[in-house]
């Protein structure tokens, strides 16, 4: 399964109205993502879920995300630590999160700025290392608010 997106309920902000959404990808069998802005949407990102199954292959995984407007990168942002094989490790990326941290072991938590994204604007979430990319599987959860 690629990316798919759901709209929930109506939001009202002043003179502007808008929705909450979801865009999940969670494809088996990649360790490299993208979830792209579709056209004629506008997304305010809240929060990223990212859950890291990783094979057996001997390496540690370094998870890093990348937003993009399409063109320039807007910001880079890695996990705290590495994952090892054999492992699922679970990564929220939030504006609530002033820094990195991990409590309990396996649950990480990194900031992520608040980013306002036109069609065409990209989050991509990878493991920069490479380690099993068709072996390892990466779900992603992204909540937001959509005008």
């Amino acid at each position: 399964m690629a990316q798919v997106t759901s709209h929930e309920g109506r939001i009202i902000r002043g003179d502007s109205g808008g929705q909450r959404f979801v865009s999940v990808d969670s494809a088996a069998n990649d360790s490299d993502k993208t979830l792209t802005v579709p056209v004629g949407q506008f997304w305010v990102i809240q929060t990223l879920f990212v859950t890291f199954a990783t094979s057996a292959d001997v390496g540690n995984r370094q998870i890093v995300v990348v937003v993009s407007d399409g063109t320039n990168t807007l910001g880079i942002f890695n996990a705290d630590s590495t994952q090892a094989g054999s492992t699922t490790e679970y990564y929220t990326f939030s504006p609530n999160y002033g820094s990195a941290t991990e409590t309990p072991a396996t649950f990480h938590y990194a900031p992520l700025p608040v980013y306002s994204l036109d069609a065409g604007s990209t989050i991509r979430v990878y493991d920069s290392a490479t380690v099993a990319a068709a072996a390892d599987d990466m779900t992603l959860v992204l909540y937001g608010h959509t005008y």
